[in-house]
């Protein structure tokens, strides 16, 4: 841990001397002769923390994520809750995705593949590791938007006003991506032995971590292309997923305040205090009779656990912010790790899989599995106190419905990753959540909005993007 804060800082203060803020597209497709002189171990150190800050953030997670999926409620200017959103809101998000993390993992791959020093397996896996970021960057931006620049991005002496594709040409891409960089993966030989934060350059773990991606893109398009995602699904799960706690994409933000947890930045060094649990989380949590209430939430003044209603007026909000539990300090700690992908979510999915004749297995296993893979993952050990959880009527699995069994559970353990949960919400529909009385808009937002950016600066392709830039265009993906 000493020696990736050390590292991170050094990375930190680095891009602090070599980044500027840029505006549009066409300036954050920027020219890849410039970098050169940069190591690769620095731009993936980079990478890596920027995209995983930017997926633990306030404006992509706290206030957007955790809102689309009620996890959270506002206890201060609470009109993000009531869905009133403009394209302002997603510019510092559209421009961390392509133009800092992506551009740096582009960046990264050019100098790699130009290195002399390195064996051919060592570049394979290098440029794995690079490819499979990118992968799972991508396949946030297109769940996020829908349509956005894929196929004509970081080539700006060509397409400096990339193109939108269609988000199915997108995930016919990310299928042909996933399975030539988990190819060139060598077990046996060496990755990046500096700068890789999430794994040390561990091939075995990195492996491990494509096919839960391939898993998850998958399972994404299972609806729409149920042929591919059981090809994708069932070769991973042959392969080898994250199968541990100690597997998991997780990243290791640390104590001093610039590489710190976000949750912890807002709350403890800016001192705001703007979220509370919804109650629609906690009454979920109750009602099971749930231990992770006491892992997600600090109990309120009086000492009990109560969630705030969600989407209420600023007056309505004003009235009861002082009765609601904030997010907990397990949750809230400088170094609380953020939970990008898991093993719990891997066994939901090997149990949904299983059900949709994907691949064989006992489905209720599974389930039971991921359901104490999140108790473990936010400090519950007790075996028999998941045990007894999972014996409750509510709590024990229901084949004949499963997908709300899976549904409702999976939302539960993706509290803290709220874009995640959004798009599984979205593609399971579990649980069904309501559109409060006080919201702007007449559905809860299935996309994001095109940044103000990307309408001033690449106005031809956003209008040529396939659809008016509104909130309740459904994915591809999301058929039902």
């Amino acid at each position: 841990m000493k020696h990736i804060a050390k590292y991170l800082l050094i990375l930190f203060l680095f891009s602090v001397g070599v980044t500027s803020c840029t505006e549009g597209f066409e300036e954050m497709n920027v020219d890849p002769n410039n970098p050169t002189a940069v190591p690769a171990e620095n731009l993936l150190t980079q990478a890596e923390f920027s995209l995983s800050n930017l997926m633990w953030s306030r404006g992509l997670n706290f206030e957007f994520g955790m809102l689309m999926v009620q996890h959270f409620s506002q206890s201060e200017y609470a009109e993000r809750s009531r869905y009133n959103q403009n394209p302002s809101n997603f510019d510092a998000i559209w421009n961390t995705f392509y133009a800092n993390g992506m551009n740096d993992l582009q960046a990264a791959m050019r100098i790699t593949e130009a290195n002399e020093n390195l064996t051919d397996a060592q570049r394979n896996n290098r440029i794995a590791i690079l490819e499979l970021l990118r992968i799972w960057s991508f396949q946030n931006v297109t769940d996020t938007w829908v349509n956005v620049p894929y196929s004509q991005t970081f080539n700006p002496s060509e397409f400096p006003n990339p193109q939108y594709d269609r988000q199915q040409d997108i995930y016919a891409g990310l299928v042909g991506e996933i399975d030539a960089a988990l190819s060139k993966i060598s077990v046996s030989a060496s990755g990046f032995t500096s700068g890789d934060i999430y794994y040390g350059g561990d091939m075995a773990k990195w492996q491990r971590f494509g096919n839960s991606l391939k898993v998850r893109i998958g399972m994404r398009i299972a609806d729409v292309e149920p042929t591919t995602a059981s090809r994708l699904v069932s070769e991973a799960f042959a392969a080898g997923v994250i199968s541990s706690y100690d597997e998991g994409f997780h990243f290791p933000f640390q104590s001093d305040q610039r590489i710190a947890n976000p949750f912890f930045v807002d709350n403890s060094i800016n001192n705001r205090d703007d979220f509370t649990l919804s109650d629609v989380l906690v009454d979920a949590l109750e009602e099971r009779n749930d231990p992770r209430v006491a892992a997600f939430a600090n109990p309120n003044v009086a000492g009990n656990f109560v969630g705030l209603p969600f989407g209420l007026t600023d007056g309505e909000t004003f009235a009861l912010q002082g009765t609601a539990s904030r997010p907990s300090t397990r949750l809230r700690s400088a170094t609380a790790p953020a939970y990008l992908m898991t093993h719990a979510e891997m066994k939901f999915f090997e149990a949904e899989a299983i059900e949709r004749g994907f691949i064989t297995g006992d489905a209720a296993a599974a389930y039971n599995a991921a359901v104490a893979a999140s108790m473990m993952q936010w400090g519950i050990t007790d075996q028999a106190a998941v045990n007894a959880y999972l014996a409750l009527p509510i709590n024990a699995y229901d084949a004949d419905n499963w997908k709300n069994s899976i549904g409702m559970q999976k939302w539960i353990a993706l509290y803290g990753n709220g874009v995640e949960a959004w798009s599984e919400w979205r593609r399971l529909d579990v649980p069904q959540l309501e559109l409060p009385a006080a919201a702007v808009r007449t559905s809860i937002p299935v996309r994001a909005l095109y940044p103000a950016v990307e309408l001033g600066n690449n106005p031809s392709a956003v209008a040529n993007a396939g659809y008016e830039n509104e909130m309740d265009i459904k994915p591809w993906w999301d058929v039902e």
